[in-house]
This record gives C-alpha cells, structure tokens and sequence, in this order.
C-alpha cells in the first residue's frame, strides 16, 4: 500500500493490524510508504501494536516515511505493547527520511511497558536527515515498568548533516522492573555539519 499527500499541513494516519483488550491480529507488510512535501505535514503509522492483553504478530518489510520541507514530523510505530500485550516483530529495511528545516522524526519498534513482552528481529533500520534544527529519536526493544523485551538489531543507523542537529538512539535499555536482552550488531550514529548532538544507549538498566 502505498500513501502519498502533497500540501500544506496535512495530517497522515495509517494503521495497520491493532490488538486491543484480548484481540490477536497477525500482520505481513510489504513496501508500504507515507510521502509528503511542503511544510507544517505530520505523518503518523501503526502496525501491529497490542495494548491490554491483545497479541499481535508482525512482518514488516520495507516500510518508509518521507518527508521534504519545514516544520514536519514523522512518527512510526511497530509492534510495540502496553498493559499484558505481546508482540513478535521482524521488521527489515524500516526507514525515515526527511529534508529541511526543524523537522522530527520518533520510530518505536517493539517496545514493552507494563507486562508487556515482545520479541524483536530488525534489520536495516534507518533515520536520515538533512538540514537544520532537527531531531531524530529511535527507540527498539526498550523496557519500562515490568515489561520484558528481546532484541536482535543488525546494521541500525541514524544520519544527519547540516547544523543544530540532535540524535537519541535507544537500543534495549531497561528501566523500573523491565528486563531486556539485546544482540546488536553493526550500530551507527553519523552527524555532519555544526553544533549537533548524539546520544546513543544500548541495553542500559535504570
């Protein structure tokens, strides 16, 4: 499936395959994408989250957000739990892009809050950036209060140029009650240009 607006501040939502309460929902994505260009757009997508104590299993393959122009966000979730939810998730080649000025970019994949467990495989995750004054934050596999998480992240990787840039990549970190394992192979944090930040943590207990 595949998305496309092109205007100004447009608001883009896609959801695919959510479990809530004691629903199960099995999820196999191919290529989808979110495109936009201009200024002040959101993009938001949902794939095979479980909240209370739904169970969802998700494949996801090629999924991209793109964005160029100013005051954008992207946002894209996958596989991620709340409450007693359960997520497996193989995710390859997730990717966002955007260009400008004082964009954001948030991915979450298979993250576990309250008892929640998932069970991540992510290969090839990308955020790319170029411009000024924008964010990237990247979150897989982490834990809070006493969810459990176990991750496998190969050849994850955030990139930026321009100036006044920020970077945060979380990678399995555990916090309260939360229990996570992480294999992580091949991470990259790449910034050119002036006055940017970087912040990476990898399987941190707190």
């Amino acid at each position: 499936m595949k998305l496309s607006k092109i205007a100004l501040a447009v608001f883009a939502t896609t959801g695919f395959g959510i479990a809530f309460a004691q629903s199960s929902t099995n999820v196999d994505l191919i290529g989808a994408s979110q495109n936009q260009s201009g200024a002040l757009n959101r993009q938001s997508a949902n794939i095979g989250n479980a909240a209370g104590s739904g169970q969802s299993s998700v494949v996801a393959i090629g999924v991209s957000q793109n964005q160029s122009g100013a005051l954008n966000s992207q946002q894209l979730n996958i596989g991620n739990t709340t409450g007693s939810g359960k997520s497996n998730v193989t995710a390859i080649g997730t990717s966002q892009n955007q260009s400008g000025a004082l964009n954001s970019q948030a991915l979450n994949i298979g993250n576990a809050s309250g008892t929640g467990k998932s069970n991540v495989i992510a290969i090839g995750t990308s955020q790319d950036q170029s411009g000024a004054l924008n964010a990237q934050g990247m979150n897989l596999g982490v834990a809070s209060g006493s969810g459990t998480t176990n991750v496998v992240a190969i050849g994850t990787s955030q990139k930026q140029s321009g100036a006044l840039n920020s970077q945060s990549m979380s990678l399995g970190d555990a916090s309260n009650f939360g229990t996570s394992h992480v294999t992580a192979i091949g991470t990259s944090q790449n910034q050119s240009g002036a006055l940017n930040s970087q912040a990476m943590n990898v399987g941190n207990a707190n």
